[in-house]
């Protein structure tokens, strides 16, 4: 705890002056003021010192734009009431409100909400809690309390359905009582019977809807999905570039948006995803739960300068890809030096599709911008759309995508 009592020692100053060149009735009573200023001060100091503070945290995971209640749990354990003002930390921009004024009687103990939110991913620190009682008196005491909690924002997510990946093998058996592909060991849908076999039928939901129902079964493949997203800045643009330095920033938001949006929908499906994430380290990661990925893209930022390559790295896995696999890359650029590489991937997997959004993408409520795509790339980019002739002809599936297009509208040209 700390306290500021210049203007108790200034009054106490001139109470004291007083009396000895000007004593008289008058300054007997501010003698008396004073007195009574100290005898606040050394009360208050005691119940100020015996508040217990606690927090705590709606979540310690959220999303962006994701509002969460920050709580602070108030006990006084005085015989007297005391007025405070608590804020909660000066790391928190978006606080509402950004302190409270409240009266705590004595063992009362009292629950205060604030509510915060982030425009950024990442691990947030809380801070510091911060209490403070002041008087006319000329002292007041505050105290600040270390908050040992991170907030964990996760990156956003767009819902858009990717069903792009490819299903290349057959489910053994001569004959089948179910549709080609589809996993029985997830119901998707019960819909209305139509001529499927009996054992689809679901006999305890078709009473209840007094008409034959029947299981929808999710679909299935055997081949992998493997993500490969780089947050640097290839090799071939200057890096010094301020125009690459500036948009590699923004491209990275957006990149992992579509990598979180992609991740989430495939997962939910049952389908499994082998990400690697080129940044300032490499990261590869495979789980059943999206929340395990999101947790890795939280937390991953690229660099301008980096010690690893997309081409390096794609080179390096070649080998552990089967031709029932699907390969989704998604870069700020392409150079010359990959495109032989995509050409040998192409020629190991089933499907390879490249996405490059130098400027991110349209989110889907958003309104289209009023400019001709064409005019909205740099000459570098235009060159791309020359060299993805080039890659699609090797049936590389290469999206430019720009401002004007949403996720959806990309996969849909896939």
């Amino acid at each position: 705890m700390k306290y500021n009592i210049k203007g108790l020692l200034l009054m106490t100053l001139t109470a004291t002056l007083l009396n000895i060149f000007y004593f008289s009735n008058y300054t007997i009573l501010l003698i008396v003021f004073v007195g009574l200023g100290w005898y606040e001060f050394f009360k208050k100091k005691k119940v100020f010192n015996n508040l217990e503070i606690l927090y705590d945290l709606e979540y310690e995971k959220c999303f962006i734009e994701e509002e969460i209640e920050y709580r602070i749990y108030l006990k006084n354990n005085s015989n007297e009431d005391i007025i405070i003002t608590v804020s909660p930390s000066n790391l928190l921009s978006r606080l509402k409100p950004q302190f409270q004024k409240v009266k705590i009687k004595a063992k009362e103990q009292k629950k205060i909400k604030f509510i915060t939110s982030f425009g950024t991913r990442g691990l947030k620190k809380i801070g510091f809690i911060s209490i403070k009682y002041n008087t006319p008196l000329g002292f007041e005491f505050w105290r600040t309390i270390k908050v040992d909690k991170n907030i964990e924002v996760l990156p956003e997510f767009i819902y858009s359905e990717f069903n792009k990946e490819s299903l290349k093998k057959l489910l053994p058996g001569d004959k089948s009582n179910i549709r080609v592909l589809e996993d029985v060991t997830y119901v998707e849908n019960i819909d209305e019977y139509n001529n499927e076999p009996i054992n689809r039928i679901n006999w305890k939901i078709s009473a209840k809807y007094d008409k034959l129902m029947v299981k929808k079964y999710s679909h299935t493949s055997t081949g992998k999905i493997y993500m490969f997203v780089d947050l640097n800045l290839p090799s071939g643009i200057p890096k010094n570039n301020i125009f690459w330095k500036s948009e590699r920033k923004i491209y990275e938001e957006y990149a992992l948006k579509a990598t979180a949006s992609i991740i989430k929908y495939e997962i939910e499906k049952h389908e499994e995803v082998n990400l690697v994430i080129i940044g300032k380290e490499i990261i590869s990661h495979s789980s059943n739960d999206w929340i395990d990925y999101f947790d890795i893209l939280s937390k991953v930022e690229g660099t301008n300068d980096p010690n690893n390559s997309l081409e390096d790295i794609i080179v390096d896995n070649i080998p552990y890809f089967t031709y029932e696999d699907t390969v989704i890359i998604i870069s700020i650029h392409l150079t010359d030096n990959i495109i032989s590489d995509l050409i040998k991937l192409r020629s190991k997997t089933s499907k390879v599709i490249v996405l490059i959004m130098p400027y991110g993408f349209r989110i889907e409520n958003e309104g289209k911008l009023d400019i001709k795509e064409h005019n909205m790339f740099r000459m570098e980019t235009i060159d791309l759309e020359k060299k993805a002739v080039l890659l699609e002809e090797n049936y590389i599936i290469v999206r430019l995508v720009s401002p004007n297009n949403s996720l959806t509208e990309i996969f849909e040209t896939i």
